[in-house]
């Protein structure tokens, strides 16, 4: 985004005027309650005052026949409740606290006496929900601005409810936008929520978009389960921020936030990196009215300079192993690393068991090392340490800077024109640059985030008064974000490419590419190059209207919403070459890696197995629309029972692509014509294993002018919505709801994936498989005749796209992950402004897709038959036909081997029929809170959930084959806790002792405060692959070196399925807490100012957390954790002026 902010402001004030027609949901509340005499008889008439403490303004409406009364859009804030009627005293309720889409009762009991004569209340209202089922935490101002959050980003407050998983693998900064989205809310939800802002949905279909600063947010919530039929687009989970809105007054802030390694412990504890975190923040928020009364603004702006420490583990090759002698290189058991020649892959007939030679003194011949791979040798840096034990693993290890350029700017003006009409207008931006800061000066190198994030998102509403009763609301929403990357200092050029592969075979693939980069070498665990990056240019658009209409007993709304998805995305991925020590192992078929090969070895010797590509990945602008007309209906059956009732239809378009380049599947019970009229003749030994004749159809689908969508969605998304709220007594609330939830077309097709290709405009190439053992190819010449790469032919090739070749595609009838969600929630108020909440939390999901094979071969043949699978035989499709009609590349194999030609459609490699909806999800929680809102200088919020999840599973491939599905337990954490806090300690003027201090002493022990965030879960359960199992692995006292007892475990033997559990009980990594705390002092500096200092210390006992334990059981490493899950403590100090 590349746009002056002088256009941008233009163009976003004359779009003003037509923001109303784009819109998400609302984050508004509702302040309703009763109104009666002393002994509980309803008064009719009574005027009901709301006034909002900041801005002035006032409502007011008159109680009902049934002595009720409703506000509604209700902008979050502190307000004032008063009550009148003749022959009453006035009542006035003070400190009425709203929240993010509050429900507050304020129920009023009016006293004898006359008008002039005021009976005021003094309590908070409490913060029990009489009125909604609705399962929802909110996080106040108060927290928002005095809780510790490093990444300054406030969607990471939403971890405090411990229903919500992080699923983030970096640190949760604003501009990462994947941070926001990437959290699981009660059950598997990730990149499936809804993200809004103000109302204005943010979610690029399964990635989050712009984010403001901590200073601009008023409050944040987290709906885990809204019975509200308003609320939907998402798997269940709904986050919402507000801003902060202008008022009467001129307020504002001006800070600073910085940190230095100097007040900083060491960073990793494993590596023994100094910390090297530089962070310089600024910014400043200004909140005034621009006609009192009337027209208010408030502006937020912040900016970042900031340099943050990031660690590589990577095993490198030492200086006898870049040549090729593996002399000297160890196994796991101290014994030799035997390097084998893949060459001599061999059937021993007295074990039928493959079996190679090793390379006569375990180094291979100079005149057998590959050309390129020398060359790509020479821009392969060395190790800088002996590694974690004697085999040399992870013998580099780096800490690189991370370093960025960030600013975020936000504005809001609301407009009251009238007592019946009001607007606002928001317009919101950040713009981040990330640049990288090795030690290794290599074009080799690989770049991990490099480039730009640019998001944008404009916001404008209208709300209109028609009656006391009967409310309009219109308004919309319009967002983008540019996020690329971009690592000018790995670039490279198509004169590099020649000097690796003078034959320059990939020059079809680097059209149009805007970089070129080191082609990606997957070297065991080390990562050499860069061949994937990004470019995504999403954009999302909508629309909402609503009425709102209160007659008697009902709360009624009506509305409809439109959101639109679009964009640009595109992932170039040139070259991705593997490497691992299989190919020079003793044998190729379930090889004891601990003990022989090397991928350093394969690497040298160039050799390549069918899982390297080359491609060429075309953009793509995909569009998706959705439309959500809702009905809901608050009744207030009772006056102690109220029940939520509201229905919802969403439908939602599949992707569509402007220029129909989308392929929409591959249709398999169309015969091939040439394949009936003249079939290819399979070998002999390959019928004699065939439990059924090949099916030779197939016909591939594009889309076209009269059929342009991806696949067929469903027209029967219904989403009921169903509760009861019940006040028990006047401060104990039983709630129950129930809410069906359809998980979004644009989050389970996302955008940002490239699945299914675009196939004819987007071409892949693989090279060659192995043939018994043997390679193929080889990396100095991947792609030749005998595998040339496949060329990007649009729709030329008609019905025989892929034929002889993979293929993915997308379920044509579409059904997407339907969640049931039911909350059972008991709420009281206890003293001290305090409430308690206990909830039992069902989670029921069906659907969940997943990527089914449809070419498979039946795994008990392999298990049957073992080696012979592998046996190689002629290619009855090699040169079969002509390339217009089986253009695949198995017309290129001379040779394949029998176990690839018992598949069901032999003419084509693998079939997969992704978003398949067959799987289920459970998902149950019992969740506590303890929650007190700011009083007397103290707010609390504890929290703590034991929850369990099991989704379907196939087990192996024997039930994948099958298509059967086994309940597996989620390996999340089963406990989970949360500890947040602030409290002003009670010294000082305006608190409870030395209130009438001097200005000395008041300047010594008044003005401080403290805050906190506790976190803990009980760690992860470790996840094991295919393994022999004798034993329970569970050890009493687990140690960084041995987590579990790796003596049950033993590599698994060949040709035979998995029998081992995927987690065992007891097993798991390590528990994680943390305490991040700041401590703050106020100073008053005249009338209108104070300052304030604060220190914030992250990890502020300098806790060690370790990572996960290894568990590949052909690691040296095994069972052994040799990471820091954490960085040591990191102190930030802040300067805040206030006015």
């Amino acid at each position: 985004m590349h746009c002056k902010p002088a256009l941008l402001l233009a163009s976003f004030l004359i779009s003003m005027p037509f923001l109303g027609v784009m819109r998400g949901q609302d984050y508004r509340a509702k302040i309703q309650g009763d109104v009666t005499d002393p002994s509980q008889a309803v008064i009719v008439g009574a005027k009901v005052t709301l006034t909002n403490v900041n801005t002035g303004i006032s409502a007011t409406r008159e109680t009902g026949t049934n002595g009720r009364y409703i506000f509604d859009f209700v902008e979050p804030g502190t307000y004032t409740v008063t009550v009148e009627q003749t022959g009453f005293n006035k009542f006035a309720q003070g400190n009425v606290q709203v929240q993010v889409r509050g429900d507050v009762t304020v129920n009023a009991v009016l006293t004898l006496g006359s008008v002039s004569q005021q009976v005021k209340v003094g309590e908070v209202a409490p913060g029990v929900q009489f009125n909604t089922s609705t399962m929802e935490n909110t996080v106040d101002r108060k927290m928002l601005t005095e809780l510790p959050v490093l990444a300054r980003n406030p969607f990471t407050l939403a971890l405090l409810n411990p229903a919500v998983v992080n699923r983030y693998w970096a640190d949760r900064n604003p501009f990462f936008m994947w941070s926001s989205s990437s959290i699981d809310v009660g059950g598997s939800t990730s990149g499936k929520n809804d993200l809004l802002l103000d109302g204005a949905p943010l979610m690029m279909s399964i990635k989050g978009s712009y984010a403001p600063s901590m200073d601009a947010v008023q409050e944040f919530s987290v709906q885990q389960n809204s019975v509200d039929a308003e609320f939907g687009n998402s798997a269940g989970g709904t986050l919402s921020l507000s801003m902060r809105s202008g008022t009467n007054d001129f307020h504002g802030t001006a800070y600073y936030f910085g940190r230095n390694p100097v007040f900083n412990a060491v960073s990793n504890a494993v590596t023994h990196a100094p910390n090297q975190v530089r962070n310089h923040i600024w910014g400043a928020t200004l909140g005034n009215p621009i006609k009192k009364n009337k027209l208010f603004t408030f502006t937020a702006w912040e900016q970042w300079r900031k340099r943050e420490p990031r660690t590589n583990f990577m095993t490198m090759p030492t200086d006898l192993e870049r040549t090729g002698d593996f002399s000297k290189s160890l196994n796991a058991k101290g014994g030799l690393r035997t390097i084998y020649d893949p060459w001599t892959t061999r059937l021993d007939p007295n074990t039928n068991q493959y079996v190679r030679t090793p390379f006569p003194g375990n180094i291979i011949p100079q005149n057998r090392l590959d050309l390129t791979a020398l060359i790509f040798m020479q821009d392969i840096w060395k190790p800088n340490n002996p590694g974690d034990d004697i085999t040399g693993v992870n013998n580099w290890k780096e800490t690189w800077i991370f370093n960025l350029k960030y600013w975020n700017f936000s504005n809001r003006t609301d407009w009251n024109i009238s007592d019946k009409w009001r607007i606002f207008g928001r317009f919101s931006q950040f713009h981040n640059t990330i640049e990288e800061l090795h030690s290794v000066k290599s074009r080799a190198l690989t770049g991990w985030d490099g480039g730009t994030m640019y998001a944008l998102n404009a916001d404008g509403e209208s709300v209109y008064v028609i009656s006391p009763t009967t409310v309009f609301n219109v308004g919309g929403s319009y967002g983008s974000i540019h996020d690329d990357y971009y690592a000018p200092n790995v670039e490279i050029h198509s004169g590099d490419l020649a000097s690796f592969w003078p034959s320059g075979w990939y020059t079809p693939y680097i059209k149009d590419l805007p970089q070129i980069y080191y082609p990606a070498l997957n070297i065991g665990d080390a990562s050499i190059g860069h061949g994937f990056y990004w470019i995504e240019h999403p954009k999302n658009a909508s629309f909402r209207a609503k009425l709102s209409h209160i007659q008697r007993k009902h709360e009624m709304k009506f509305g409809l919403q439109y959101r639109r998805q679009f964009g640009l995305i595109q992932y170039p991925d040139l070259a991705d070459f593997n490497f691992g020590p299989e190919l020079t192992a003793d044998t190729f078929v379930q090889p004891n890696t601990l003990l022989s090969g090397s991928p350093w070895a394969t690497f040298l010797l160039g050799a390549l197995d069918g899982s390297s590509s080359s491609q060429y990945v075309a953009p793509r602008r995909l569009v998706v629309n959705s439309y959500a007309p809702f009905f809901h209906d608050d009744i207030k059956m009772a006056s102690r029972l109220t029940v939520n009732l509201g229905l919802r239809y969403e439908y939602e378009t599949a992707p569509k692509d402007g220029a129909d380049r989308i392929s929409r599947y591959l249709d398999l019970t169309n015969p091939v014509p040439e394949m009936q009229s003249n079939p290819p003749v399979l070998p002999a030994e390959v019928l004699a294993l065939r439990q059924s004749p090949p099916v030779y159809n197939g016909a591939w689908i594009f889309s076209d002018s009269s059929h342009r969508s991806m696949f067929r969605t469903s027209k029967r998304s219904l989403e009921p919505r169903l509760g009861l709220a019940f006040r028990a007594t006047d401060k104990t609330a039983l709630r129950v709801g129930f809410a069906r939830y359809i998980t979004p077309v644009a989050m389970a097709q996302a955008f940002e994936t490239q699945d299914p290709p675009f196939y004819g405009y987007t071409a892949q190439t693989y090279t060659a498989p192995l043939v018994e053992g043997i390679p193929v190819t080889q990396l100095g010449d991947p792609f030749n005749s005998k595998n040339p790469i496949i060329l990007p032919l649009q729709k030329s090739l008609g019905r025989y796209q892929n034929l002889g070749d993979k293929a993915a595609w997308d379920a044509q009838d579409f059904n997407t992950v339907a969640s049931y969600r039911i909350n059972f929630t008991v709420q009281q108020q206890i003293p001290g402004n305090t409430m308690l909440e206990a909830t039992w939390f069902v989670n029921r999901s069906s659907n969940v897709p997943y990527s089914k094979p449809l070419n498979m071969v039946d795994p008990n043949l392999t298990y049957t038959y073992k080696g012979a699978l592998d046996r190689s035989v002629a290619n009855p499709f090699y040169n079969y036909l002509t390339p217009d009609k089986f253009p695949g590349p198995l017309r290129y194999r001379q040779a394949v081997s029998v176990g690839s030609l018992l598949r069901p459609y032999p003419q084509y490699l693998d079939l997969t029929q992704l978003l398949t909806a067959r799987r289920d999800d459970h998902y149950e929680a019992l969740q506590l809170r303890v929650q007190r809102q700011f009083s007397k200088g103290l707010s609390l919020l504890w929290t703590y959930s034991y929850n369990r999840e099991q989704t379907g599973e196939f087990f192996n491939d024997l039930d994948l084959f099958a298509d059967k599905t086994t309940f597996i337990d989620s390996n999340n954490p089963r406990h989970r806790m949360n500890f947040a806090g602030t409290y002003d300690l009670p010294f000082g003027k305006s608190r409870r002792f030395l209130s009438n201090a001097n200005a000395i002493v008041n300047g010594i022990f008044g003005g401080w405060s403290f805050s906190w965030i506790f976190m803990y879960n009980s760690g992860e359960f470790i996840r094991f692959g295919q393994m022999i199992v004798n034993g329970n692995p569970a050890i009493s006292n687990p140690t960084r070196s041995r987590y579990f007892d790796t003596s049950v475990f033993a590599p698994p033997q060949p040709y035979t399925p998995r029998t081992n559990p995927w987690q065992f009980p007891g097993v798991t990594g390590p528990r994680f807490a943390n305490m991040d705390s700041t401590l703050a002092k106020y100073f008053p500096l005249g009338e209108r100012f104070h300052a304030e200092l604060r220190v914030e210390a992250y990890n502020l006992t300098n806790s060690f957390m370790a990572s996960n334990p290894n568990n590949d059981v052909y690691s040296s490493l095994f069972g052994r954790s040799t990471g820091q899950a954490n960085r040591g403590r990191e102190m930030q100090y802040t300067f805040r002026l206030h006015f």
